[in-house]
C-alpha cells in the first residue's frame, strides 16, 4: 500500500514527454493500493487502479508510450467509487487494430493522471514493462550488448542468432552510427518456433497477401522490435529485419526513405543471403523487366517482379558502397534524416541525382536504358503503408517461379 501524503500548501510541478505542464496539488487523503497492468495478447492491454480518495475524482487518464514512437497515446479509465470512497478503475487498450497495433517485445512506459472535481490533479510515478506474447508461457531471454532475444525451448538457436545479430551491428557501424548513444537502445527480437505460433503476432497486410505469402519476419523500427520465424533461414531473416530497425533509427523515420534503399540496405546486411535475387535480376536484365529506381518507392505485387525489385535494390546498394564506400552511404542516410529528398540527399552525398544513379548502375551491370513497357500493376507494397512503418520478411509459398525454385524469401 502506498499512501500519498503532502502538506496542503505544497504544489508539485511535473512535466510529461508531450511537453504539457501539469500541476498537481497535494492531497493527504489519497491512497494508492494498486497500480498494475495485464496483457492479453493479441487482444488488449488492461491498465488497472485500486485505491482510496476522499476527494471526488472526475477522471483517471492513462498516458503511455511504446518504444521509440514519438506520439504519446492515452485513454481514460472506467472507474467506480463506493460508499466508503474506495476507487477501482480499468482501461482496456486494443492492440489488435491496425492503427493501434503493438508488437510483442515492445517496451511500454506509462503513468496515471487523476483529475479531481476541485480542479487539482495527481500524477503517479512512471511504470515500465515489456509486453510479451501471453498466448505462450515459458518465455526466456538472452541479452547481448545491443540485442535481446526472447525464445521458448530453443536456447542454442537463440544463442546462434544473438551472435550473428551482434556481429551485424559491428559490421554495419560505419553506415548507421552504432556508436551514437541513442542508437544503442536495445532491440528486442522474439523468436517463434513455428508459423502457427507466429501467425497471431504478425501484422496482416491483406487477405490476398495472407493467402499467397507466409511471413517469416517482421520489423517495427519505432518500437525497436523484430519478430522472426525459427528455421534454416532465420539468420538471414533476423539480420535483414534488424537492419530495418537500424536504418529507421538512422533516418529518424523519414518519409523520404525510398523502399529500394531501405530493402537494399537490409539485404546488404543480410548475413545469410539467398542467390534467388541474383537469378531474377539476371532474368529481368534479359527481358527488360527492370523498373527505374524512381518507381521503386513501392514494389510490384507480382511475385516475380517483387523478387526482381529486391535483387535490383541489393545490387544498387552494392554499387554505391563498392564505388563510394560506407562513408558515402552514411552521409546519404544522414541527409535523408534531415528532411532532404532522395535527389537532394544523393547530390549532396555523391554529386548525382537518382536518374543519374540509375543510369550509372545499369551500365555497371550491362543493362540497357529503361524502356517504357505497357503493363498493369495489380498491387503495390509501400514503404510507408502504415503508421508503425513495419517491414516484413515474407516466405513465398510455392509458385510457378521462373527458375523453378521451391522456396523463395521476400523482404518488405
Amino acid at each position: 500500500m502506498l499512501k500519498i501524503s503532502f502538506l496542503s500548501s505544497l504544489f508539485l510541478v511535473l512535466f510529461i514527454s508531450s511537453g504539457i505542464q501539469i500541476i498537481a496539488e497535494s492531497n493527504e487523503d489519497f491512497i494508492v493500493n494498486k497500480i498494475d497492468h495485464k496483457v492479453d495478447f493479441p487482444n488488449n492491454i488492461s491498465f488497472i487502479f485500486e485505491g482510496f480518495s476522499e476527494k471526488k475524482i472526475s477522471d483517471i487518464k492513462v498516458n503511455f508510450k511504446t518504444g521509440d514512437r514519438k506520439a504519446l497515446q492515452y485513454g481514460y479509465m472506467d472507474f467506480n467509487t463506493d460508499e466508503e470512497n474506495n476507487v477501482s478503475g480499468i482501461m482496456d487498450f486494443r492492440i489488435s487494430t491496425q492503427g493501434g497495433y503493438i508488437p510483442p517485445g515492445s517496451t511500454i512506459n506509462w503513468h496515471l493522471i487523476f483529475y479531481f472535481d476541485d480542479g487539482t490533479q495527481f500524477i503517479s510515478e512512471d511504470y515500465e514493462f515489456i509486453m510479451l506474447d501471453t498466448r505462450f508461457d515459458n518465455w526466456e531471454y538472452l541479452d547481448g550488448d545491443n540485442i535481446r532475444i526472447y525464445y521458448r525451448y530453443s536456447k542454442s538457436r537463440a544463442e546462434k542468432l544473438l551472435f550473428e545479430c551482434e556481429q551485424l551491428l559491428l559490421t554495419m557501424s560505419p553506415i548507421i552510427d552504432i556508436s551514437s548513444s541513442e542508437n544503442y537502445k536495445k532491440i528486442h527480437l522474439t523468436l517463434y518456433n513455428n508459423y502457427s505460433e507466429m501467425l497471431g503476432a504478425i501484422r496482416s497486410k491483406s487477405k490476398t497477401s495472407d493467402r499467397q505469402l507466409v511471413t517469416a519476419g517482421q520489423a517495427f523500427d519505432e518500437s525497436s522490435v523484430v519478430l522472426v520465424l525459427a528455421g534454416k533461414n532465420d539468420i538471414g531473416t533476423s539480420t535483414h529485419e534488424i537492419m530495418h530497425v537500424l536504418v529507421g533509427r538512422k533516418t529518424e523515420g523519414s518519409i523520404n526513405l525510398p523502399l529500394w534503399l531501405n530493402e537494399g540496405l537490409a539485404e546488404y546486411a543480410n548475413r545469410d543471403k539467398t542467390i534467388s535475387y541474383d537469378l531474377y535480376l539476371d532474368w529481368a536484365i534479359g527481358t527488360n523487366q527492370l523498373k527505374p529506381l524512381s518507381q521503386l518507392r513501392s514494389f510490384p505485387g507480382d511475385p516475380k517482379l517483387t523478387l526482381v525489385a529486391y535483387g535490383q535494390s541489393r545490387s544498387v546498394i552494392n554499387y554505391l558502397i563498392d564505388n563510394f564506400g560506407e562513408t558515402g552511404m552514411n552521409v546519404l542516410l544522414t541527409n535523408i534524416s534531415k528532411g532532404q529528398t532522395i535527389d537532394e540527399s544523393l547530390i549532396n552525398a555523391y554529386g548525382f541525382d537518382l536518374d543519374t544513379l540509375d543510369s550509372y548502375w545499369r551500365k555497371s551491370i550491362g543493362a540497357g536504358p529503361y524502356q517504357l513497357r505497357e503493363e498493369s500493376v495489380v498491387q503495390a507494397i509501400s514503404n510507408n503503408e502504415d503508421s508503425c512503418r513495419s517491414n516484413n520478411l515474407i516466405f513465398i509459398l510455392p509458385f510457378l517461379l521462373y527458375f523453378s525454385l521451391k522456396n523463395v524469401y521476400r523482404y518488405i
